[in-house]
């Protein structure tokens, strides 16, 4: 894939993100933390893990194979800070990288390489995965989420 191939697959996932925070960030901390079901017990876990599961493959993407998850905040203000600071680190990052990179690192189930497109397709896809469980958490809770899709972003 060509580099403006990948930024702009970045860049659409960004701005997911950025139509999500506003309802993420208007949630109280009770419904925040409310235990609803899924992968996840509540809309915080599925977030926090969302944006851990973001910075773990940034780090790797930067070069460290041994990245784990990071500690997780207690609200979602902070959840959001983190998640601004990757995103800037991601897209500084994009500029200069070698899409066509073999990255190689460590996870629960041993060790694994794979090119830098394939990665960003995996982190991306993952998130569109866990934001379907947003949405029905969200429903549980009796809110109405975000009406942003991926193909938005493209939309001419």
């Amino acid at each position: 894939m060509e580099r403006a191939e990948i930024k702009r697959i970045v860049d659409a996932h960004d701005w997911l993100w950025v139509n999500w925070w506003p309802a993420l960030l208007e949630l109280s901390p009770q419904q925040a933390h409310q235990e609803v079901g899924g992968s996840f017990a509540s809309v915080f876990a599925t977030a926090a893990h969302m944006v851990g599961a973001e910075k773990v493959w940034l780090e790797r993407l930067l070069g460290n194979p041994e990245a784990t998850f990071p500690p997780t905040p207690a609200q979602m203000k902070g959840l959001h800070e983190n998640w601004q600071q990757l995103a800037t680190r991601r897209q500084e990052w994009l500029t200069t990288t070698d899409l066509e990179a073999k990255i190689s690192y460590r996870f629960s189930g041993g060790t694994a390489t794979n090119r830098v497109a394939e990665i960003v397709l995996h982190f991306t896809s993952h998130a569109h995965f866990h934001r379907g469980q947003l949405a029905s958490q969200f429903r549980l809770l009796g809110l109405k989420p975000p009406s942003a899709h991926y193909i938005g972003f493209f939309r001419l």
